[in-house]
C-alpha cells in the first residue's frame, strides 16, 4: 500500500492533463474503500491533495476529488479542520461551478461520517445550508439541497425538529418558486436517504409530508414538479421495503404525471418507475401494478423517443421480462381487457429485443448536482 499510495499522490501535479488526474483520483479513492485504516500515514497529504483539487478547472476531477474525501473522512479521527475547509469554500467560492463541487464533496463526508461533526461545526454548516435553499443559481440551490438532506439525520433532536417542521415541511404556492424547489429538492433526498424521518408509523410527520408531496407533483414549474416525481417514488420504495401502507393517495397523481406537458417530468416517471421495480425481487403489488402498467403503456406510445424508450425499459424491469416470462402473464391477469391488449401488443412488437440486453446504470441515483 505505501509503495502504490507515495508515488500517485506525488504524481497529481498541475504538469498533468485532466484525464490523468482524474485516474490518480479515481484509483486513490478505490485504494481508501478497500484498504482505508492501511492508508493513515498518508492522511495529510492525501488531505491536501484532495483539497487542491477541488479547486481544479476541469469539473470531473473536482468531482473525483469530493468522492475520494467522502472515503478519506472515514479514516479521520479529527475531521473538524477538514470540515471547516469544506464549509468556507462553499462560503467564499465565486465561482458556481467550484462552488458546487465543495457542496457535493461535502455532501459524501457528511453522508459517511455525519456523526463526526462538532456541535459548532454543525450549526454552521446547518445554517449556511438552509440559506442556500433559495440561491439564485439553480444547480447551488439543488446541491445544497442534496447535501442538506443527508445532513438532517445526524442533526440532534432539538435541532433536526425545528429545520423539519419549521422550514422544509412548510410550502405555499405563494412563495418564490425558488424556495419550493430548494425545499422540494430537500424532501426528496431525505426521502431517498432517511423516509422514516418523514413518513412511517413513528414519524409525527407523515400527513405533512403526504401533502407536500401532492402539492409538489401538481407544481406548475417544472424542477418542483421533478423534485415530486422523486418524492413520490421514494415514498413508495419505503413502503415496499417497511411493509409499510401504500399512500393511495399519492400513487394516482405520481403514474399521472406521464401526462404532464414536460417530457422531463415524463421521463423521470419512467426511471423511478423502474427503481421501484428494481428495489424489489417479487412482481410489484397488484394494487401499485395496475396504475403502473396503465402508464407505462401511454409512455411507450409517447412521440418523444427519450419518454417511449425509458417507458419501455421501465416495463421490462416491472414485468422482470429479464427473469423469463412468468412475470408477465401475472401482470397481464391483473389489467382489464383494454389495457391488457394494448400491453399483449406492445410485449410482442418492442420489448423482446430490450428485455435480452443488460442492465444499466441507474440514472435516478446518479444525482451529482440532483439534476
Amino acid at each position: 500500500m505505501v509503495h502504490i499510495t507515495g508515488p500517485l499522490i506525488r504524481i497529481l501535479g498541475d504538469r498533468f492533463s485532466h484525464n490523468v488526474k482524474t485516474a490518480v483520483l479515481d484509483t486513490l479513492a478505490i485504494l481508501l474503500a478497500k484498504a482505508s485504516a492501511m492508508l493513515k500515514p498518508f492522511l495529510p497529504q492525501l488531505q491536501t491533495t484532495f483539497l487542491k483539487a477541488l479547486n481544479d478547472t476541469n469539473r470531473t476531477v473536482r468531482l473525483k476529488a469530493g468522492q475520494a474525501l467522502s472515503h478519506l473522512i472515514g479514516i479521520h479521527t479529527r475531521p473538524d479542520p477538514l470540515y471547516n475547509e469544506l464549509h468556507s469554500g462553499v462560503k467564499n467560492s465565486e465561482d458556481s461551478g467550484v462552488r458546487d463541487t465543495y457542496l457535493q464533496a461535502l455532501r459524501g463526508c457528511v453522508s459517511a461520517s455525519g456523526d463526526k461533526l462538532s456541535a459548532a461545526i454543525r450549526r454552521g454548516v446547518t445554517a449556511t445550508l438552509l440559506s442556500m435553499l433559495s440561491h439564485a443559481d439553480d444547480s447551488s440551490r439543488a446541491a445544497a439541497a442534496g447535501c442538506l438532506g443527508c445532513l438532517v439525520k445526524w442533526l440532534p433532536e432539538e435541532e433536526q425538529g425545528p429545520v423539519i417542521s419549521d422550514v422544509l415541511l412548510q410550502d405555499d404556492a405563494t412563495l418564490d418558486w425558488t424556495v419550493r424547489h430548494g425545499r422540494a429538492a430537500c424532501i426528496y433526498v431525505l426521502l431517498s436517504t432517511s423516509p422514516s424521518l418523514l413518513h412511517g408509523d413513528e414519524s409525527p410527520y407523515t400527513a405533512k409530508t403526504l401533502k407536500l408531496v401532492l402539492a409538489h407533483l401538481a407544481a406548475d414549474r417544472v424542477p418542483i414538479a421533478t423534485s415530486g416525481v422523486r418524492s413520490a417514488g421514494f415514498l413508495v420504495a419505503h413502503c415496499l421495503a417497511s411493509s409499510l401502507p401504500l399512500p393511495g393517495q399519492i400513487i394516482a397523481p405520481f403514474t399521472k404525471a406521464i401526462n404532464h406537458t414536460s417530457n422531463d417530468v415524463k421521463v423521470l416517471v419512467a426511471m423511478m418507475i423502474s427503481h421501484l421495480a428494481k428495489g424489489s425481487s417479487s412482481l410489484l403489488p397488484a394494487d401499485l401494478l395496475r396504475p403502473i402498467l396503465t402508464c407505462l403503456v401511454k409512455g411507450t406510445m409517447e412521440k418523444n423517443s427519450l419518454v417511449k424508450a425509458e417507458s419501455e425499459t421501465a416495463l421490462v424491469d416491472v414485468l422482470q421480462l429479464r427473469k423469463g416470462p412468468t412475470g408477465q402473464q401475472q401482470a397481464l391477469a391483473v389489467l382489464d381487457a383494454g389495457a391488457r391488449e394494448s400491453l399483449a401488443d406492445i410485449l410482442s412488437k418492442s420489448l423482446a429485443k430490450l428485455a435480452g440486453q443488460p442492465e444499466g446504470k441507474d440514472p435516478v441515483l446518479d444525482d451529482t448536482l440532483l439534476a
